[in-house]
């Protein structure tokens, strides 16, 4: 059995899907708010359980007779404070101790790819701490750090460019970064279960492109047969504007911090990682970009 939490969000049901069509016994704990975004799992015939990651009792009732434990949640929208340390540290936690009382013979994390001054962000030590609590845990493991995803690109900006007639980047300075596609990565998680290379190991992962943002956009443009003109803002005015609208917004902040940390400069070496986890040739943002649009158009 694989328990997945984080099942109901991108990373998570795409694993879903892809553990399901190699016939694999999955299980996903699904909070109160995501209900109808888990019926799609139980078509997959994914075995659904409720809970969250604050209930210790839910975790201990989801890790019991599971041999994987995947950690894939994300604090999402929600950039409050309290929300991002239960979803990038405390839940994480809370779900280690469940998987290390269950026997769990493997726990995957996910964490995030670091640029390269990442003393800044407040996140990425929650990251760091949890990772640093899942080597020392004694449980055989897997941690992944993935770059951003070609969706958060497209998908997130499409309503943006729509509203505002331009995709916002944020800093004034170009910097280059490995996006990937979601397959990817989910191919990475499913390739490191049952692999004893995978084991106790701390995985980056990045995309076949080290791209600047502009040039993104320029890819992205030309498959949409639509010229898509870039913005860069500074980021003092970006983090001036998370503090006005704090007291209106709680997350207005965090998000603001997300978004530097995304744009920032981020690049891993990714051959090894390719040997172990048989990814061969991976998905180009253009690949992905006709992908998408040729499905939208269905």
């Amino acid at each position: 059995m694989i328990f997945i939490v984080g099942g109901t969000g991108t990373l998570g049901q795409t694993l879903v899907r892809m553990l399901r069509e190699q016939g694999k016994p999955v299980r996903v704990l699904v909070r109160p708010g995501s209900v109808a975004k888990a019926e799609p799992l139980r078509a997959l015939g994914a075995e659904l359980i409720g809970g969250d990651m604050r209930d210790p009792a839910s975790l201990e009732v989801g890790c019991r007779g599971a041999k994987v434990v995947i950690s894939a949640t994300s604090a999402g929208a929600d950039r409050r404070e309290e929300s991002r340390r239960m979803a990038e540290f405390q839940g994480p936690i809370n779900l280690l101790e469940a998987a290390k009382a269950a026997g769990v013979q493997h726990y995957i994390f996910t964490s995030t790819l670091f640029p390269k001054n990442p003393v800044g962000y407040r996140f990425c030590w929650a990251k760091l701490m949890a990772e640093e609590a899942i080597q020392k845990s004694g449980i055989p493991y897997t941690i992944f750090r993935p770059c951003g995803l070609y969706y958060e690109i497209v998908q997130r900006g499409e309503p943006i460019v729509e509203k505002f007639g331009f995709f916002p980047v944020v800093g004034m300075t170009p910097k280059r970064t490995q996006m990937l596609g979601m397959i990817d990565v989910a191919r990475a998680y499913v390739n490191a279960i049952d692999n004893p290379e995978a084991l106790n190991r701390t995985f980056e992962l990045g995309g076949p492109q080290h791209l600047t943002f502009d040039e993104m956009v320029a890819i992205w443009s030309q498959v949409l047969g639509t010229k898509i003109p870039v913005l860069h803002l500074p980021v003092w005015l970006m983090n001036g504007i998370g503090a006005l609208l704090k007291p209106i917004q709680p997350s207005a902040p965090g998000i603001m911090e997300l978004l530097e940390f995304s744009y920032d400069e981020m690049s891993c070496d990714m051959r090894e990682t390719s040997r172990i986890l048989r990814l061969g040739k991976m998905q180009t943002l253009e690949q992905y970009c006709r992908d998408y649009y040729a499905t939208k158009g269905k």
